[in-house]
């Protein structure tokens, strides 16, 4: 029985050798790190060269499949949610499932979601093409912002404050040709104070009730993984609202994760939350 253990972490190396001792498995360490990054504790390590984009790991993990019995695949961070979703999909390894994983990947699928659920949200439209944005600024008002929805963290492309300024930056098209697709979303200019908050929240936190609240909310509208933390971004707006930004599987907090790699390994974590 082996625990596969996917390090997209882009920090030094977890210890995750030591966060999974007792688990009597056998650990495997799929990496781009070199070799000698890794130190000791796993019964194998394979380095995969360019492992955020490589096909390899894939590639390897679907061959290893086929001849080891994969017990749990660990992946903490949001690029390799997908791909460790789809892999327990086929081999039939309980944990998050492809589909589950995909919207928590995707900052307009979450939002969707949520205002589904009736969690307030920071209003979103997708950017396909050039109308898009137009119409985003027509439904948003100026300053309407532009972010990346496939890279991490979704950070600003523009910031577009009047028609003056979408002309100008639609003018070359959003992609270098027609056939491709752009992963950007719209969202209009937010300002307050934002919170990034990790759920589930302790009962003892000390956190704002109305805070509180919305997290519990948002974790209850989307398919995360029980008893894994999750950080949700929120913002209480200069006019009194509580708007969910979203939400991610990263934690910064050392035992956050270490909770989270033990809940992906079916592992007793020790902590209630």
């Amino acid at each position: 029985m082996t625990i596969v253990i996917m390090d997209g972490f882009p920090g030094p190396l977890p210890p995750y050798a030591e966060w999974l001792r007792d688990s009597g498995k056998e650990l495997l360490l799929v990496t781009g790190r070199a070799r000698e990054e890794v130190g000791g504790g796993y019964d194998r390590v394979e380095v995969v060269e360019g492992y955020a984009n490589s096909p390899a790991v894939d590639r390897f993990l679907l061959n290893l499949g086929l001849r080891t019995e994969l017990s749990a695949i660990v992946a903490t961070e949001t690029p390799d949610l997908v791909r460790s979703g789809a892999l327990r999909d086929y081999f039939g390894i309980a944990g998050q499932s492809r589909e589950d994983a995909a919207v928590l990947a995707d900052p307009v699928a979450v939002r969707e979601r949520l205002a589904v659920a009736g969690v307030p949200v920071i209003d979103v439209a997708p950017v396909l093409r050039i109308t898009d944005v137009y119409a985003a600024a027509a439904k948003f008002g100026y300053p309407v912002r532009i972010r990346e929805r496939k890279i991490p963290g979704h950070p600003a492309a523009a910031v577009l404050n009047d028609e003056a300024e979408v002309r100008i930056y639609t003018q070359g098209g959003l992609t270098p040709d027609l056939i491709s697709v752009p992963s950007l979303f719209a969202e209009p200019w937010v300002v307050g104070e934002r919170h990034r908050v990790v759920g589930p929240v302790p009962a003892a936190s000390g956190e704002r009730p109305e805070l509180v609240s919305i997290v519990e909310a948002t974790l209850a509208a989307l398919p995360v993984v029980p008893g894994q933390p999750y950080a949700v971004e929120v913002v209480h707006t200069t006019d009194g609202r509580w708007l969910v930004d979203g939400i991610g599987a990263e934690t910064s907090d050392e035992d956050e994760h270490r909770t989270a790699v033990r809940v992906q390994a079916g592992l007793e974590t020790g902590v209630k939350r």
